[in-house]
This record gives C-alpha cells, structure tokens and sequence, in this order.
C-alpha cells in the first residue's frame, strides 16, 4: 500500500508546462509485445517506462530506463489491454497505449486517448471509446473489453439497422445501453428508401459526395437531441462511455467532432482522426467488412451494385465531409461554441466540468 501511495504521488508531480515527451505512438507488434515511438524535447534525456492494465495509473517497477525514442517492449499478458506511462527526467508524464483496439467482431473500435487540446493538455485515455457495430462481437473480445469497464453503451443506428444485426455486449454486464437513432435527413428520419431511390439514378461518385455533405450537416441540425443525450452522460461522469453507429464513420464521427472540439483539441486534429476510419477499415479482415455492410440493412444489396468510385464516395472517411459540416455550423451558428450552448445543451461552466473529468495535465 506504502509503495503504490508513492508511485500515486510521484505520477502525480506532472507540470503544466508545455510537453517535453511529443510525438507519441503505440502499436501492438505481438500478443504481448508493443512498439512505443516519441521525442524527447526541452530538458527532457530520458525516461522510465511503467505498464499497466489500469488506465489511470501505473502499477509495479519501471520495465525500463532509457535515452532512445524508439523502444519494444514486452507487457501484459495476450487478450490484455496496456497503457504505458513514461515518466521523464524533468518531471513530466505522458501515458499512451494502442488507438485502435484489436477485436474480432468489429473493426473500427477506437479510444479517443491521448489528443493534445490547445491548452497543452490531453484527453485522458480509457474514458471514450467510438465504434462500429457491436452485434459480431467474440467471446475473445468479451473478455478484452471486460476489463475496460464501459458504463454506457449509446447505439446511433436506426431501428432497421438494428433489426438487421440486434445489438449485443458481453453477457451479465451492467453496462446501461441507450438507444439513440440517427437518421439521414432533415428530419432525422430513417431515410433508406430515400437512399435506395437515389442509388438507384446512378450517380455520379460527385453527386454522391454532395448527398454525404448535405447528410452530415443534417447529422449537426436535425440529431442535436440525440448528440445532447450522450453529452448529458458525460456531463453526469458515467465513464466509461462507448457511442457507435455501423461502420464507426459518419454519425460516430460527428459525434467524435463535437466531443474533441469541446475538449479543446484543434480542428485539423479532430479531421484526422476521423481520417483514421479509412485505414482501420483497409486493414479490417474481409469477413468483418462483409458483417459490417450487411448490418446497414436494407441498403447493402443497393450498396453491392455500386461502382467502386461510387462506393469510395459513400464508405470513404473524406474530412472534407466533415470540414463541409463545421464549416455550416459556422454559417448557421456563428462558431461551434455558440452551436455547442444552444443545440448540445452544453455550457461554458460545463465545458470546464467536461475538461477537468476528461484531460490530463
């Protein structure tokens, strides 16, 4: 108890200044062997590295003392979640672990941790996580996901897609599950057949850019509500949250817009991490893209018989769909700031809540 008491004070020292360990990158090279890449700045020579399951805090001895910016280690065991904690010789910690967690049953399952926010803070990693759907989800990811200790399950799919993959989670747990549809139009309806119509003219992969753009602004307008209710969650520090549509991509990625902008973190950043969709998905084992398309409903089949230019424009993460959308919130609103007060129901007093529960120093 006397040792963990003073690791807890020893992390606890971090400064406020601006970050002396940049640049960091974890990835996951074997079952229980990890890839940690970052610089080293300022005063900044050396670092200890320490591991652990816990996102909040290290735990045990250092696994290693080093000058290099590139290292491998070995931590955890296989099936295990790790974060990693660098503490430097000038008294700053960082903490970093894989983005992208490696599950069977869906391929774009990702933790907001670790975005730097204007301030020279950083989100807090294992409190936010986005997805696809969840239906295909294995026994093996029930018992990686079980450790993360998600408190709040909000689904942005629409009652079709849900009919077509019911949604599911590790069996017995807790976990509140909340319903909150998104649909495509102005009205935030389920829009399918509307859809289909217009796939159906053969567009060109232009129109259908322009078809996503205007569906993204419609997300920001006519979904404010639904967007409000998992603000209303975080506001309330149920966290663990985890919010998900069916590919992870659009409805999730407005969603993932509006959270990192209140936090503080930069537009271009924010843009690239809705980018990241493109290559999770590239990466994504065939099978799991195949579950993913059928889960969408009865738009698949209509989605099968698109050209591949077509189909980029409609599955591709593009930032300036995303770009497009800010950018009318701008015109409509004046800034997100203002669009953040009236439609997310989220104050300025609720701002630094949010910030002081979800960013590190």
């Amino acid at each position: 108890m006397l040792k963990q008491s003073i690791l807890a004070l020893f992390f606890a020292a971090a400064t406020f200044a601006h970050a002396d360990i940049t640049h960091l990158d974890c990835t996951q090279t074997g079952p229980d062997e990890y890839k940690l890449s970052y610089t080293l700045t300022g005063n900044t020579h050396a670092v200890e590295i320490f591991a652990s399951t816990d996102a909040q805090q290290p735990t045990g001895a250092a696994l290693l003392k080093t000058s290099e910016s590139t290292v491998t280690l070995h931590a955890g065991k296989p099936g295990e979640r790790v974060f990693f904690f660098l503490k430097a010789n000038s008294g700053e910690q960082r903490e970093v672990s894989i983005r992208h967690l490696p599950l069977e049953g869906t391929p774009n399952f990702r933790d907001l941790g670790g975005y730097e926010t204007t301030d020279d803070r950083f989100v807090r990693w294992g409190l936010l996580y986005r997805s696809g759907v969840l239906t295909y989800l294995t026994p093996a990811d029930y018992s990686y996901l079980g450790h993360a200790g998600i408190r709040v399950i909000c689904d942005f799919r629409t009652p079709e897609e849900n009919a077509a993959a019911p949604e599911t989670w590790i069996p017995n747990d807790t976990a509140k599950h909340m319903a909150l549809p998104i649909g495509t139009d102005d009205k935030n309806h389920n829009t399918n057949a509307a859809m289909q119509q217009m796939l159906a003219t053969n567009p060109t992969p232009a129109q259908l850019r322009d078809w996503m753009t205007k569906t993204y602004a419609n997300f920001a307008f006519s979904a404010a509500p639904e967007y409000a209710k998992v603000f209303a969650e975080l506001r309330n520090e149920r966290l663990p949250l985890l919010y998900h549509c069916t590919a992870g991509k659009d409805r999730t990625g407005v969603f993932s817009a509006f959270v990192l902008l209140t936090l503080g973190v930069p537009e271009q950043t924010v843009l690239d991490d809705y980018a990241l969709t493109n290559r999770y998905l590239s990466e994504a084992n065939p099978a799991a893209i195949k579950k993913m398309t059928a889960a969408s409903g009865s738009s698949a089949s209509f989605m099968a018989k698109l050209t591949p230019e077509q189909q980029k424009a409609m599955m591709a993460a593009d930032p300036e769909y995303l770009r497009a959308t800010l950018r009318a919130i701008d015109a409509k609103y004046g800034s997100f700031d203002n669009y953040r007060r009236t439609e997310l129901h989220v104050s300025d007093a609720d701002v630094q809540t949010l910030r002081k529960r979800l960013l590190s120093n």
